[in-house]
């Protein structure tokens, strides 16, 4: 039975995950480069690890929740790295969204020291996040998912096994290529409604219950009530995640026109000094970020 598990990265997603293991019954050891999210989560009864290195030793299962390739690799793999005090047969947990090719790299380096890495990667947002709601995709090898599938289970209600290392990359990248069309779709189909006189609450009533309703739009719309526009779905995360996306398209041959206009979209939001707000945010300054048609 697992009951010690170790956890990198206590951002947006993190944070929230960690805590849905803390009330899951584990004991959780965790580790962030920022000391206040360390702080807060101690005070949710979680212990501080001095390094990733110091966490291996005392954590057969460790998971990850970083916002890129280099971050991950360098965690499991460097100098402090996760890899120089893991135990045989432990386990990693990358619920990031990183390059395909460093998730391979990362799985193969980790096996041939006798370690599993699972590819696991997130979908549902801060909320589902908080609400322990997840979808989690999962790549890797099948036993050690096994082990770690009451692990997964607390920070996630829909959890996938999808087969051999890179198999849960893969499914978050195709996914992350609908999300980024979706809001820069929902972005522009509101900021036109608004210019037509239509309610927000009449929207939320009407289309959650029809074909148009999605996830995106659901969080766009809890976003606008809330006025909270900083923080959440960041756009520099689904930035990132669709270079990834487009690269990997590029690589395979494969036309992916509307994920590269979103991207086109986000790359411009981001160069507005957006970074760190929500991607819904994006509907401020449609009319400004609109790519030209040639």
């Amino acid at each position: 039975m697992v009951s010690r598990i170790g956890f990198i990265g206590l951002g947006v997603m993190g944070s929230k995950m960690s805590k849905n293991l803390l009330k899951g019954g584990y004991e959780v050891v965790v580790y962030n480069r920022s000391r206040p999210a360390v702080e807060e989560l101690l005070r949710s009864g979680a212990v501080a690890a001095a390094s990733p290195e110091d966490m291996a030793r005392t954590c057969e299962v460790v998971v990850l929740s970083l916002s890129d390739s280099k971050g991950v690799e360098e965690t499991v793999l460097g100098a402090k790295g996760l890899v120089h005090g893991l135990a045989p047969g432990s386990v990693v947990i990358d619920t990031s969204t990183i390059d395909l090719a460093v998730t391979m790299k990362v799985a193969s380096a980790l096996k041939e020291r006798g370690f599993h890495l699972l590819d696991a990667p997130v979908s549902g947002g801060p909320e589902g996040a908080g609400a322990g709601t997840l979808s989690i995709m999962v790549g890797g090898d099948r036993s050690a998912f096994k082990r770690c599938e009451g692990v997964l289970g607390k920070m996630g209600k829909r959890v996938f096994y999808l087969g051999g290392s890179g198999s849960g990359m893969k499914m978050k990248l195709f996914n992350q290529a609908l999300v980024g069309v979706y809001f820069v779709a929902v972005a522009e189909a509101y900021l036109w409604s608004q210019k037509l006189g239509v309610k927000l609450e009449d929207l939320q009533n009407v289309i959650s219950t029809s074909w148009g309703d999605s996830p995106p739009f659901r969080h766009f719309v809890s976003v606008l009530e809330s006025g909270e526009f900083k923080g959440g779905a960041l756009v520099r995360n689904l930035k990132k995640d669709l270079s990834i996306v487009l690269a990997s398209a590029e690589q395979e041959g494969s036309s992916m026109s509307l994920a590269e206009l979103a991207q086109r979209y986000i790359s411009k939001a981001s160069e507005m000094g957006r970074d760190d707000y929500d991607i819904s945010s994006i509907y401020q300054i449609l009319d400004e970020i609109k790519p030209r048609s040639d």
